[in-house]
């Protein structure tokens, strides 16, 4: 569970100073630093911020506090370097290099070191964007600057388990690292084999295994419950065997995961530190949603989203309204790239789904019988007709769907195809989120609304398409992470199905 743990907003004045996320515009001054440092100290009337009143160049003890911090960068996942002061030779041009080099810190860490779509063009996220003269004067005029610092770093619980992880793992790193599990046949309880003892190390190193002197060859119930804890964590199916997948996941080296936490904290950075005191979470990376109400997960299930080449997107929007009995109509491009080949192979396809057929998408088109088309005529990708599915068993968004209007056409729905829920990896829809326990969320999210859950059944037996406003309207977030503590301190990652992470590492240089 994730959700549940971003629900906090962070306290304090000095969070006054960041903006929410915005696609618009922001004044000069909080996009252009030395405009904001040049207002900076103009407010103080010249005179020194950060430096000493003297002829040569010295800091400060509150100049020599904020360098420290920015000599401490990795503790945030960002690049001390990139905050080193150059040579000066006059107070007053080091008084104006630390203030350039905090605001690019603190900008760096608020808003992340880079904008979404610079790492990756299909990303509907913004970069935050801050108000560079509050945050030198929050610094400035705070008691302790250190602290004021530490203030306005992301707030969830989620950033801080997670810069608390990388520290843990980059001393992982420095004393090597875990040693690789030989590959080979999969390894399964009862059975003797000598690489049991690599695994019981490897384990060993990230505390799924208790350290003890244990060198048996033999693969115990010990060791295979912690075998299933660590697949667990890593989003595997967790049945004990040690095979090619379970090996690869234990041989991933401590550097990589460190560049994960890395690239998981840039992304806490483009997202708000309060995501509504009742939300939807949806980590598609991890297959997993949870409905959080009063700051507390109600609600966690499984998901299916979007294959490779038909990722859902991730971006924040608001559920409106639920839809039970929905029918669905089928957008064009699924029409003519998934079901014409089903079409063309069996011509009762469509009549046996429940589909009617329409001459196009204009209002009033008349219907078309199916079994007067010649299907085999169509040309591969080319639809020239309009589906739309009636409610029912065999309809692909079920008994009902949670309404978010995007231009993206993605929203969240039942399913019935219910086995793929047993699977790990759940990337199997064509962009829209479909839910393990879709009935269940729509009696909490009306119950939470004010309204009676047992209108769910009754509508749903009506056979009716009905659609329930809610009176208030629920934030909906669609995220990525491959990174992340959960309630109990778990370390979870998962793998990046979409290729994001690696997008995001390279643009960051990792």
């Amino acid at each position: 569970m994730i959700g549940s743990n971003i629900a906090r907003p962070l306290a304090g004045a000095a969070i006054a100073a960041v903006l929410l996320l915005a696609p618009a515009p922001a004044p000069a001054e909080a996009t252009d630093p030395s405009v904001a440092v040049d207002a900076f100290h103009a407010s103080l009337g010249e005179r020194p911020a950060w430096v000493e009143e003297a002829e040569l160049p010295a800091l400060s003890p509150r100049g020599a506090a904020v360098t420290r911090v920015l000599g401490r960068a990795e503790r945030q996942g960002l690049h001390s370097a990139d905050y080193a002061l150059p040579e000066t030779d006059t107070p007053e041009a080091l008084d104006r290099a630390v203030s350039h080099a905090l605001l690019r810190y603190l900008t760096d860490l608020q808003a992340g070191r880079i904008a979404p779509q610079k790492a990756d063009p299909d990303l509907f996220v913004f970069r935050r964007e801050v108000d560079g003269l509050a945050l030198l004067r929050a610094v400035h005029d705070a008691v302790e600057p250190a602290q004021a610092i530490a203030d306005l770093a992301p707030g969830n619980p989620v950033y801080r388990r997670l810069r608390r992880l990388l520290l843990d793992y980059r001393v992982l790193a420095q004393a090597g690292g875990w040693r690789s599990v030989p590959e080979g046949e999969t390894l399964k309880p009862g059975m003797s084999d000598r690489r049991i003892h690599a695994v019981r190390q490897r384990l060993a190193t990230t505390l799924d295994l208790t350290p003890n002197a244990d060198a048996s060859d033999l693969y115990d119930p010990a060791l295979e419950s912690a075998v299933r804890q660590f697949q667990r964590r890593h989003g595997l199916d967790a049945d004990g065997a040690i095979g090619a997948k379970t090996i690869a996941a234990l041989n991933v080296p401590v550097t990589a995961r460190v560049r994960q936490i890395i690239v998981n904290m840039e992304r806490f950075r483009w997202m708000p530190d309060d995501f509504g005191d009742d939300h939807v979470f949806v980590n598609m990376a991890g297959f997993e949603l949870d409905y959080v109400v009063h700051g507390v997960t109600r609600l966690a299930m499984r998901v299916i989203v979007g294959r490779q080449y038909r990722e859902t997107p991730i971006f924040s929007d608001t559920i409106r309204y639920l839809e039970f009995n929905p029918t669905w109509s089928v957008p064009a491009k699924i029409a003519a790239q998934d079901l014409l080949p089903k079409i063309k192979k069996d011509p009762s396809y469509l009549t046996a789904g429940g589909y009617e057929l329409y001459a196009g998408y204009e209002n009033g088109a008349p219907r078309v019988d199916p079994a007067k088309v010649d299907w085999a005529a169509l040309p591969k990708g080319k639809f020239p007709y309009r589906l739309r599915q009636a409610p029912g068993e065999k309809n692909a968004l079920g008994q009902v769907k949670f309404m978010f209007p995007n231009k993206f056409d993605v929203y969240l729905h039942d399913t019935p195809a219910r086995e793929l829920f047993a699977k790990s990896v759940r990337n199997f829809s064509s962009g829209c989120i479909r839910l393990q326990k879709p009935v269940a969320l729509a009696e909490a999210m009306l119950a939470a609304d004010g309204q009676d859950p047992a209108r769910v059944r009754t509508v749903l037996d009506s056979k009716k398409t009905t659609r329930l406003n809610l009176a208030k309207p629920v934030p909906v977030h669609l995220t990525y992470l491959t990174a992340w503590i959960g309630e109990g301190g778990t370390v979870e990652f998962r793998d990046d199905i979409y290729g994001r992470d690696a997008l995001l590492a390279t643009a960051l240089g990792l």
